[in-house]
């Protein structure tokens, strides 16, 4: 045997047979390597043509949860037991993406309930709705409510609604002022006060200046803060003489202001009392007449 692999035709032949089983070998490894690439294709192929939204494409159709609109809640407000909803803490059960909580007259008083909602408030002018009736609606936002300052005017703002002085900025009074001419009360914060001697001054609730149009300069409590003397522009004011009941300034006459329920004259160092008496002041820049 070792003979026949020393002479030159059988080495030949060996070598031969080598080169082509390697050949063999080497194509069926290209072929197993090929398969299994096309079959990767294929299944790839199969995934899409099977389902066309792959993980990607299905998330990003995929619409999700329904949302639903949150209602308007008004921070640091304790909603009440008020069907259908709470027209201060705008909580209850209104379409929140439409709607607001607010009130109308049903024919005896003021009610809640849902309406249309708009974008108005404080001191935007407004316009009020079927005023009086169990329709009446308006353009302010929500937590806020169109009023006539004085029933009658033919000027009408978005006053902030409030159930006490707790849900009014700047430390403004909560009262009553009505709803229609029909009827009804509802409870709106003042509008904003000005400290007297701090920041600019403020009007003068004895002279009567300092106010925009329609407005009058009334004389309100001091500031808490600083004790300086307050004033607010009012959008009204009352009848009520010195000496008459109040349960504010603008239920007293002009150059009047309400102290403990009671309407008092204004007076400072330039402008004295009338009657006898000291001026008793609220704060260095105004006070109020005895009697």
């Amino acid at each position: 045997m070792t003979g026949l692999l020393n002479q030159p035709w059988c080495r030949a032949i060996l070598i031969a047979l080598l080169v082509s089983a390697g050949a063999c070998v080497k194509a069926d490894l290209v072929s197993i390597a090929d398969a299994g690439v096309n079959a990767a294709d294929a299944a790839d192929s199969g995934h899409d043509s099977a389902n066309p939204r792959d993980a990607r494409g299905a998330a990003d159709s995929d619409p999700g949860p329904e949302v639903s609109c949150p209602v308007s809640s008004v921070s640091l407000c304790t909603p009440q037991t008020v069907v259908p909803c709470d027209p201060v803490c705008q909580t209850g059960t209104c379409d929140w993406c439409t709607q607001k909580c607010t009130y109308v007259f049903d024919g005896a008083a003021a009610q809640p309930t849902c309406s249309s909602r708009g974008q108005k408030i404080f001191p935007q002018a407004c316009a009020a709705n079927s005023p009086g009736s169990s329709s009446q609606h308006d353009d302010c936002a929500p937590g806020y409510l169109c009023l006539a300052p004085t029933i009658g005017d033919n000027f009408t703002y978005c006053f902030g609604l409030c159930a006490s002085a707790a849900n009014c900025p700047f430390g403004v009074a909560c009262g009553q002022r009505k709803l229609s001419a029909a009827g009804g009360l509802v409870a709106v914060c003042d509008p904003p006060y000005d400290v007297c001697g701090v920041g600019g001054g403020c009007c003068d609730p004895v002279g009567g200046s300092g106010c925009a149009t329609n407005r009058t300069c009334l004389l309100v409590s001091p500031d808490p803060a600083s004790g300086h003397s307050r004033t607010v522009c009012e959008f009204s004011y009352g009848g009520g003489r010195n000496s008459s009941a109040c349960d504010s300034s603008r239920d007293c006459l002009t150059k009047n202001t309400c102290v403990a329920g009671t309407c008092r004259q204004v007076c400072n160092s330039v402008y004295s009392c009338p009657n006898s008496g000291d001026c008793t002041f609220w704060g260095p820049e105004y006070g109020y007449c005895p009697n």
